[in-house]
């Protein structure tokens, strides 16, 4: 079968994409949200005094079918340093829902999610949480090719994904409970939508984002489901202050590594404690790792398989003709693990009574 990331000719033709141009439009609705498609728009921030918020909205719950009619679906969590989360979601009927499809500008009930020539607006009111926050970009839009991986033998199957934002500037106000705090930090926003559950398509994908010093990274790994060939689907963006160092895309590109699996017991997969990215550019290589050290959150799925976020160390390591560098910084970063099959919960202990002999 058919698995494969849409960088040709033919694929810009097909979505009206100029190669290496990003438009506004394309952060705008690019689904019916009454077909079988999925659509959403993220945003996370690592705040100066170690908190780290996360903003989902979505037309359609992340753990339903893509068959589900409209169904808009907020997720805030807010994570503080010492690992203390709070989750706020909000489930709205069909007509809490609006979006251009011009750019960003997505309402569900009382919360919005705006972009325009001075960044993003994002609100998010939900019970006794509320949250604005502003995010103002400070490097360019990064379309990974087309940003489409395409899937089956006509290529009918898409799931695509374009970060808008991959490092910006964050601040606002965070009120929990009627305590209310100035947030300011660093941010990033992207957008993903598609025409098919990723399950289907998908064996697993990690992602993570990082302000590594004064370079900022961002980096996904598909790998397609058994019945595709589990092909690796890669992507990696490396930027020095504003100035874009790699932009590489697809496994002839980008090299990938994972090390020290272990499965979590919460939602019994597997999961690599430490990645790599390989990546060239010129005379130059890079090494992108990300270490695991806190579980953020977790999502289980059921047969679908799981959600895991998490937090840990990143660094950028850098060779060439000029000498090395190693950057590290703290990350978030995440991992949709989707086959079914996983391993089965361990047997419980059962106590024995009486005298064993």
């Amino acid at each position: 079968m058919h698995a494969l990331i849409g960088d040709q000719p033919r694929h810009y033709r097909r979505l009206a994409l100029t190669p290496g141009v990003v438009q506004d439009w394309e952060d705008g609705l690019r689904t019916d949200p009454s077909s079988e498609t999925f659509e959403w728009w993220y945003c996370d921030a690592h705040l100066d005094d170690g908190t780290t918020l996360t903003v989902e909205f979505h037309t359609k719950p992340p753990f339903v079918s893509p068959k589900t009619p409209l169904t808009p679906f907020v997720l805030l969590t807010v994570t503080g340093p010492d690992g203390t989360r709070t989750d706020k979601t909000f489930t709205g009927e069909p007509g809490d829902f609006s979006a251009s499809a011009e750019g960003c500008d997505v309402v569900i009930g009382r919360n919005t999610f705006r972009g325009g020539p001075d960044g993003y607006a994002v609100h998010v009111e939900i019970e006794n949480v509320e949250l604005d926050l502003r995010l103002t970009a400070r490097v360019p839009p990064w379309r990974p090719a087309t940003g489409h991986a395409f899937f089956g033998p006509e290529e009918e199957h898409y799931i695509a994904w374009l970060p808008m934002v991959a490092r910006g500037d964050v601040h606002g106000r965070l009120d929990v409970g009627g305590t209310v705090r100035g947030v300011r930090g660093d941010g990033y926003h992207d957008h993903n939508w598609g025409n098919i559950a990723p399950r289907k398509v998908l064996d697993h994908w990690y992602w993570g984002r990082a302000r590594i010093g004064d370079h900022t990274v961002v980096t996904l790994m598909f790998v397609s489901h058994e019945r595709f060939g589990k092909v690796p689907l890669p992507a990696v963006l490396v930027v020095e202050e504003n100035e874009v160092k790699v932009s590489a895309v697809g496994a002839d590109a980008v090299s990938f590594t994972e090390r020290d699996v272990r499965v979590r017991p919460a939602t019994r997969v597997p999961v690599g404690s430490h990645l790599e990215y390989h990546v060239s550019n010129g005379s130059h290589r890079y090494t992108v790792a990300f270490d695991h050290e806190q579980d953020v959150f977790h999502l289980d799925l059921g047969q679908a398989g799981a959600y895991h976020r998490f937090l840990g160390a990143a660094s950028l390591h850098r060779a060439g003709a000029d000498g090395t560098r190693t950057l590290r910084a703290r990350a978030l970063w995440e991992l949709l693990h989707f086959a079914p099959l996983r391993q089965p919960p361990a047997p419980k202990a059962v106590p024995v009574v009486g005298h064993q002999a």
